[in-house]
């Protein structure tokens, strides 16, 4: 197995390549489709249905919208956390996918990146409904990790024997410092999230906004993480916080304790 790293449209996208298939670590966005087309064809040689599986960390449209496109085309299936297609559902999950598209367009003008469409399903249906700790299918080295607290639903995936895990969006490097996600809507979650990695004992940590960290010491990087967590939130952290409280796996389970309290 081999990984590859893609330098998307605003984040990094990673395939992993094996003997038969490939398996595309997290779903990109829109514009990620022609780059993927391409690493395939004239970069490895194999064609694009070689990508057996695609795994979607959570639904912001940079990690979740290319693999709808890829099962469409080429026959890709998707996996995800159990619970996914609930972050967008209703009139106020539409509200904030438009949001969100927005706001990922504001982070390729602040990169200078040539704005490209980032408009995305909001619903992708995945192929497989993943739970915690369960190997992905066709690829049973690799097991999901469930890892809530950027949204109710995102997952990391860790290869146990090769010690290499993709944490999605729990840590954003940034010139060799780390920082929490835009945003992190359950603080508790996240930090029970980020001790269940620290636990893992990773000695590669695959991030797809910043440098990837090779680090026998991953545990450390993680108890940092959960540092960061006890710090007041800044202008930005509160503004991004703001405009992200629409989805309906916010506002429901507030509303039911005040029903049932």
């Amino acid at each position: 197995m081999k990984i590859h790293s893609l330098n998307g449209y605003i984040n990094t996208l990673f395939i992993a390549e094996y003997e038969d298939y490939l398996l595309l670590l997290d779903g990109g966005s829109p514009a990620d489709v022609d780059l993927i087309e391409k690493f395939c064809t004239e970069e490895l040689n194999r064609p694009v249905s070689n990508i057996k599986l695609a795994i979607v960390s959570h639904m912001h449209p940079d990690h979740s919208g290319a693999a709808p496109i890829l099962r469409k085309k080429y026959g890709t299936r998707i996996a995800a956390y159990k619970n996914i297609d609930e972050w967008y559902s209703g009139s106020t999950g539409w509200f904030q996918h438009k949001l969100d598209c927005l706001m990922a367009q504001i982070v390729a003008v602040k990169h200078k990146t040539k704005i490209r469409k980032v408009f995305s399903k909001r619903i992708t249906g995945p192929d497989y409904l993943m739970s915690d700790m369960e190997p992905l299918p066709f690829f049973n080295d690799w097991r999901v990790i469930y890892t809530p607290g950027h949204t109710s639903h995102d997952i990391a995936v860790f290869n146990e024997g090769e010690k290499i895990l993709y944490c999605g969006d729990s840590i954003i490097e940034v010139r060799g410092r780390v920082y929490l996600p835009l945003p992190v809507i359950f603080r508790k979650k996240m930090k029970h999230s980020y001790r269940k990695m620290g636990e893992l004992g990773a000695e590669q940590i695959l991030i797809p906004h910043g440098n990837c960290i090779g680090s026998a010491g991953s545990g450390e990087i993680f108890e940092r993480m959960e540092k960061l967590l006890e710090e007041p939130p800044n202008r930005i952290r509160r503004r991004v916080h703001y405009f992200s409280v629409w989805s309906p796996e916010i506002w429901k389970p507030t509303i039911r304790r005040l029903l049932f309290q």
